[in-house]
């Protein structure tokens, strides 16, 4: 919660929003990554990622974080092994993430 209230300026309400952009965010990105390992085009999987990577960091997401960042560049390497096996561990983390966020959202109320 340090983080995010930094990174908004302190201001509670726009923490919220950005929490809640979140979980929105978070099924959409994950679809995307899904669809891409599916359809063996790597380049959406990828850009993807690189969203879900950047919101993860204002978070202060600091496990989802990097392996969104690990995420984007094996897309971007090709690699459909570890693409897979890094999926994994991003999809079950930002499953953690999206199951705390509730809770962190009442206490900026």
């Amino acid at each position: 919660m340090a983080t995010v209230l930094e990174q908004c300026g302190g201001n509670n309400m726009v923490a919220g929003m950005v929490l809640e952009e979140f979980l929105n965010q978070v099924p959409t990105d994950i679809a995307e990554m899904e669809a891409a390992l599916a359809g063996d085009d790597l380049l959406p999987g990828s850009k993807a990622a690189h969203r879900l990577k950047g919101t993860a960091g204002v978070l202060g997401a600091t496990l989802l974080h990097p392996l969104c960042a690990e995420m984007e560049h094996v897309c971007k390497a090709g690699d459909m092994a570890k693409v897979k096996d890094v999926f994994v561990a991003l999809k079950a983390e930002s499953q953690r993430c999206v199951e705390a966020v509730p809770a962190a959202i009442e206490t900026l109320k």
